[in-house]
Formats: C-alpha cells, structure tokens, sequence
C-alpha cells in the first residue's frame, strides 16, 4: 500500500535542475556582494568624507 504522493515530473532531480539551483545560488550570492560593496562605500564616505582641499591664496 502506498502512502504519500507521486512525484511530478518537474519534481526529479535532473541536470537541467540543478543547473539552475547552482545558477540561482551564484546569482545571490552576487547580488549580495554587489549589495555589501554599495552598502560598505555609503558607509564610509559618511564617515569619512573627502577633504576638499583649499587653494591658499598668496
């Protein structure tokens, strides 16, 4: 007697499958870094912002 349910086709691991899972991860994973970068710049022009020089006038 089986208990549970079939599995759909779309449902087994193939090749195709797992490619996309790998290409979904990488996707992340730079869009998180992407993100990181963005966010780490923000942050540091905030709080360390360009000394304009100044022209001494002679």
């Amino acid at each position: 007697m089986k208990v549970g349910r079939t599995m759909a086709e779309g449902e087994n691991i193939t090749p195709n499958n797992v490619g996309k899972a790998i290409t979904g991860l990488l996707a992340l994973g730079l869009a998180a870094g992407v993100a990181l970068v963005a966010g780490t710049n923000m942050i540091m022009s905030t709080l360390f912002p360009e000394a304009t020089e100044k022209e001494d006038e002679e």
